[in-house]
């Protein structure tokens, strides 16, 4: 989903770190020079202009990979989309390639790409690494005018830093829209008449403008964690806040012995913020601190995957005990930390795109009124929710995009995949989406945690057999989670 969202589960689980990344000869959009690289991989380099209205100007570079089918005439290329927004779609395919169905990749070359500003296709970087610490650990919540004046100092910081490591030509052209042109001449440059596609989380909502600009070069969609385009901004925020609320309790009632670190923890901001110190680099014995920035964002990141419960479980026993560092760790990752510190620039690419594609508020008043009303249906998550797109609101390019139902005329019939507990993209968005597409199907997974292709083989089942043959499930199909190792 989003930059608060920041990676979707299949990132945050799969243990994406320290990846390699690709590159090569710029090409054109006419094709791709491709070039061996990680070990069973390809990679290529394709040329897209800044500016669609001055497609001969300004070049930058896009980084392709692909995974090349392990058997002899594939049906074609199937191009992924992890999520995010700002999320190294070469990181993702490299490191968790392997984990596809292997008749899968036996139909299909898995490929692909770093959409513009993200990974390693001319990243915006707008912070160092202390600087981005410095975010992480801002005030979430803020409430009094001496705590929204630290975060709104904090915020422009941001963005100036954005502002002197690229263009403002190139921000502005970091939208979902463009990254989805970029894509199309991706589908030419493979040489395929038509698209089959496969988007995690935010990656549904680039596969849907996809579908509405180039409905016609669609072969396959499917659209897995589905984002609602037609929702505007508050009911977003409200939605998702309201998501990690109910994940949050489902995550104590599955196991009543975290309550207790839970109530130490979190029982109100005050409490928190009483018991948590303020980050610092390093601890003599050790341990890391956390402020309550870094704490909600370890919390968040935890809730993502059932998976992960115990660990977070464990995290907070930890602080709980005064040794940060799970929790910490939980956070850090979450942001896009690497294994060896530095962190990816998931934080400023995202931040860039989820500005271009909404309109968000731009006041001060705005944000605090918002805080309040979500701040009091969703306690834990409301508030720090509403304040998360705040450098929107400064950013150097306001955004004319408004919310609107998908339409996709001429597109072929879709799947839609939700899952009934995901905190992230509600599956009421699935819903909504699956009854915008035309033709499309929504696939149902029973349970929560973030999308629904890695959690459930039946999952898989009918969505590799649409790729392959674009049969549909049956309309009302309700998955089973698979069992928890």
């Amino acid at each position: 989903m989003r930059v608060k969202v920041l990676l979707t589960v299949l990132l945050a689980a799969a243990i994406l770190a320290g990846a390699t990344g690709c590159g090569g000869t710029g090409t054109s959009a006419g094709r791709l020079s491709w070039h061996g690289c990680d070990g069973h991989f390809d990679c290529a380099t394709l040329l897209v202009p800044v500016s669609y209205s001055d497609p001969r100007g300004a070049q930058i570079p896009i980084s392709v990979v692909e995974l090349p089918a392990s058997r002899p005439h594939p049906i074609g290329d199937l191009v992924l989309n992890p999520g995010g927004p700002g999320a190294s779609g070469v990181q993702f395919l490299e490191q968790a390639g392997s984990s596809f169905p292997a008749t899968l990749r036996a139909r299909f070359n898995l490929v692909s790409f770093d959409p513009r500003g993200a990974g390693s296709s001319e990243p915006l970087q707008c912070l160092t690494r202390a600087g981005i610490l410095g975010v992480i650990g801002a005030n979430p919540a803020p409430k009094t005018s001496r705590q929204i004046d630290a975060v709104v100092r904090t915020t422009k910081a941001f963005v100036r830093g954005c502002e002197r490591n690229a263009s403002r030509a190139f921000i502005s052209s970091m939208s979902t829209a463009n990254t989805a042109r970029d894509m199309n001449r991706l589908r030419v440059a493979l040489g395929q008449t038509r698209l089959t596609y496969f988007g995690f989380s935010y990656g549904t909502y680039l596969g849907t403008v996809y579908a509405e600009m180039f409905p016609k070069h669609v072969r396959a969609l499917v659209l897995d964690g589905a984002v609602d385009p037609a929702l505007d901004t508050g009911t977003l925020d409200a939605d998702q806040a309201a998501g990690f609320e109910t994940e949050l309790h489902a995550f104590f009632t599955w196991s009543p012995e975290y309550a207790s670190a839970y109530r130490a923890l979190t029982a109100g901001y005050r409490t928190s913020f009483r018991f948590l110190a303020a980050y610092r680099p390093e601890l003599g014995n050790g341990q890391e601190r956390v402020d309550y920035g870094a704490f909600l964002l370890a919390t968040l990141a935890g809730l993502y995957s059932k998976a992960s419960w115990p660990e977070l479980g464990r995290a907070l026993w930890g602080a709980q005990a005064n040794d940060a560092s799970d929790l910490a760790g939980f956070a850090y990752s979450y942001a896009g930390e690497n294994a060896d510190g530095s962190f990816s620039n998931i934080l400023s690419a995202g931040t860039a795109t989820s500005c271009l594609d909404r309109r968000w508020p731009s006041t001060i008043g705005a944000y605090k009124a918002l805080a309040s009303r979500l701040g009091k249906s969703a306690p834990h998550f409301g508030a720090a929710e509403a304040w998360s797109t705040l450098a929107c609101a400064y950013w150097p390019t306001r955004t004319t995009a408004r919310p609107a139902a998908a339409h996709a005329p001429g597109a072929p019939p879709s799947l839609v995949i939700g899952s009934t507990g995901d905190p992230a993209t509600p599956y009421m968005w699935a819903e909504a989406l699956a009854r915008q597409l035309p033709r499309a199907t929504l696939l149902t997974r029973d349970g929560v945690g973030h999308t629904a292709y890695w959690f459930s083989s039946c999952i898989r089942e009918w969505t590799d057999r649409y790729l392959e043959t674009l049969r549909l499930p049956p309309p009302g199909t309700v998955c089973a989670s698979d069992p928890l190792p």
